[in-house]
């Protein structure tokens, strides 16, 4: 059966004004990892995998891949919704490195001090803000938790949540990582830490809803596992039909 994949890569930019955001480090080289293993995959038949990425973040190259540009967390759920209404997806690679935070409006520190920031230097991103301004101040706030959206808009696709914590225990990571997947209805968790991953090293621990998990030091190690599981799991499924 020809299967229709969704994969989330990269961070994402949240507009100051027109020539400024405010962004994150990721790469986007895991997941582009994992669309090129899913792409190399003999157990799943890959009918088209939409890619969902920043502006700047790389992509893969190849005639089944569709790459949706998205402008912010709000554009990523815009297309979210669209594409889990309107087409079938058979699976979700959650691996953006969301922005919890989005410019509210930008102000000057003196203004607020004055009370009043209510009356904003600058809002909604149209524009470019004078850089002869000495004392400015952005207020942000928090943006909608993107993968707890995704089952309640498909509840029938199967979702890999992605977790990235930094210098933690290892039983902090692997707890906080399987609170994700039960709170979002995940059907497994890549937990990784910052501090386990380099150039040529990314250690990562595939969580499954039972708590049980395996490691892996690569990311093509981690990005073969998903694809081995996610085969599995729509294997499953289509034997229940």
């Amino acid at each position: 059966m020809v299967r229709n994949i969704l994969i989330t890569a990269g961070g994402t930019s949240e507009k100051i004004d027109e020539v400024r955001v405010i962004s994150n480090f990721s790469s986007g080289r895991l997941g582009l990892t994992v669309a090129n293993s899913f792409l190399e995959s003999n157990k799943i038949q890959i009918g088209k995998i939409y890619y969902l990425c920043d502006r700047n973040t790389i992509v893969p190259e190849d005639s089944r891949v569709e790459v949706v540009r998205v402008a912010g967390v709000s554009g990523l759920l815009d297309e979210l919704t669209r594409l889990l209404t309107t087409e079938k997806i058979d699976a979700v690679i959650h691996a953006m490195a969301v922005s919890d935070y989005m410019v509210k409006q930008v102000t000057t520190v003196g203004a607020i001090r004055s009370g009043q920031e209510a009356a904003p230097l600058f809002s909604g991103g149209e524009g470019k803000i004078s850089s002869q301004i000495e004392d400015l101040a952005i207020l942000l706030t928090r943006t909608p938790k993107v993968i707890g959206e995704i089952k309640k808009l498909d509840r029938n696709t199967i979702l890999v949540g992605f977790k990235l914590l930094s210098n933690v225990e290892k039983p902090v990571l692997i707890d906080t990582a399987l609170k994700l997947l039960h709170q979002n209805q995940c059907d497994m968790v890549l937990a990784n830490d910052l501090s386990d991953i380099t150039e040529d090293q990314h250690v990562g621990y595939l969580l499954k809803p039972d708590g049980n998990y395996d490691c892996y030091s690569t990311k093509k190690q981690i990005a073969q596992a998903i694809v081995e599981e996610v085969g599995t799991l729509l294997a499953e499924k289509e034997a229940e039909q």
